[in-house]
């Protein structure tokens, strides 16, 4: 029963993931330290791996605060046929020795998943990787490529796909987010 669970739960994030694969997560490895109060503000998205939970939207931003409890809110928002949509998270670092090994959830009774930073200056970019194993038979990749402003450099568009590629995750399955029309450019 358990693999048919497995199986359906696979077949279900084929059909809404863009990046999904047989066997176990890539080997990506999350930057070896996060100043996580740097970190929080305002980062617009430019590039992701499409996903089901982010379909159809433009404009999208993703603002990071501290809460009482030490987690991080994360409010997310963007815009879908002309209106604004919103879901706020809640992410914490479950092992202090390794603050760049994030984990993420949107809602009370979904399980939280991985948020690993892979390469981030604080203010300009920051690249991050997501993925969920289904026991050793399957794999779903979720990366986004987020900054400061609306727009980044093709020079810094092409250090951060590598950065992407040298952990495992293929470059060629991001899309560029689209930002055009949004009202704010800066954090």
């Amino acid at each position: 029963m358990e693999r048919v669970t497995v199986l359906f739960c696979f077949l279900v994030v084929l059909s809404t993931a863009q990046k999904t694969g047989f066997g176990p997560c890539p080997d990506a490895l999350p930057l070896s330290s996060l100043d996580v109060k740097r970190y929080l503000g305002k980062w617009h998205e430019i590039y992701k791996i499409p996903n089901f939970f982010e379909a159809d939207q433009s404009c999208i931003t993703a603002n990071y605060s501290l809460k009482a409890d030490g987690h991080i809110k994360v409010f997310n928002q963007g815009v879908t046929n002309g209106q604004p949509v919103s879901k706020t998270g809640d992410a914490y670092v479950p092992n202090p020795s390794e603050p760049a090994k994030l984990m993420v959830k949107f809602s009370e009774n979904s399980p939280y998943a991985p948020y690993w930073v892979l390469d981030t200056d604080y203010t300009n970019y920051t690249v991050v990787f997501s993925c969920e194993s289904f026991g050793k038979i399957a794999h779903a990749q979720f990366a986004w490529i987020l900054s400061r402003n609306i727009t980044i450099t093709e020079s810094l568009n092409q250090k951060l796909f590598q950065t992407l590629e040298n952990n495992g995750v293929p470059a060629s399955y991001l899309k560029k987010a689209d930002q055009s029309n949004c009202t704010s450019s800066k954090k």
